[in-house]
């Protein structure tokens, strides 16, 4: 009671920090899903690409962000654009890996109709490969929003100032417990949001899914 009593009464201190976590988190995954897609796309259609850039792509998918912020913080500085860069890192492998699962197991009987048809390799993915493959897509977008909120935090925990990650260190060394569980379930809510905001795009989308 006390948590939630503090997030109301103490709202416009938490408000900016809120805001800057959920801007954070907003952009990198929209910039996680359009790299994610598209890089799927190439890779599905060169082949040799792929082989070449999978061990990359899964080596970014199993390495914990936490050992890549640093790094990006030595290279590029401070600031929320180098933890908007460390979090697309860290959410858009995942969705990657579920795109080109989707793009690779589209029914061949659906292929060969849009050969037949002498459709281009364009018309091919805009028409067949990528509908068939929408439902793995949406699924790598839930899993990158959740990856994505987790890979924030972390970054505001080991180079932020701002943010909610940031405030959660700060309240926990001056044992200001309330304000610090308030801050946990203001992420959680944003992740929450995000994961909604998904499966309702997924659900507008694909009527046809059971």
């Amino acid at each position: 009671s006390n948590v939630f009593a503090t997030m109301f009464r103490d709202f416009g201190e938490f408000w900016p920090h809120v805001f800057r976590s959920y801007t954070t988190i907003l952009i990198a995954f929209a910039c996680a899903t359009a790299l994610g897609v598209t890089l799927a796309a190439v890779l599905n259609n060169f082949k040799l690409l792929g082989v070449a850039l999978t061990p990359y792509i899964n080596m970014l998918c199993t390495t914990p962000v936490i050992t890549l912020v640093p790094l990006v913080l030595l290279m590029f500085g401070l600031g929320q654009w180098v933890i908007i860069l460390a979090v697309t890192l860290q959410a858009f492998p995942i969705l990657n890996m579920n795109a080109i699962t989707g793009f690779s197991n589209v029914e061949t009987i659906k292929l060969e109709l849009m050969d037949s048809l002498r459709a281009t390799r364009v018309q091919t993915f805009r028409y067949c490969i990528l509908p068939a493959a929408r439902p793995h897509v949406f699924t790598g977008m839930k899993l990158s929003g959740i990856f994505a909120a987790a890979a924030c935090m972390i970054s505001e925990f080991t180079g932020g100032s701002r943010g909610l990650g940031a405030q959660i260190i700060a309240y926990t060394q001056f044992m200001e417990m309330d304000k610090a569980f308030a801050c946990i379930f203001f992420v959680a809510f944003i992740g929450l949001f995000l994961y909604l905001s998904v499966s309702y795009l997924e659900n507008k989308i694909i009527k046809w899914k059971i």
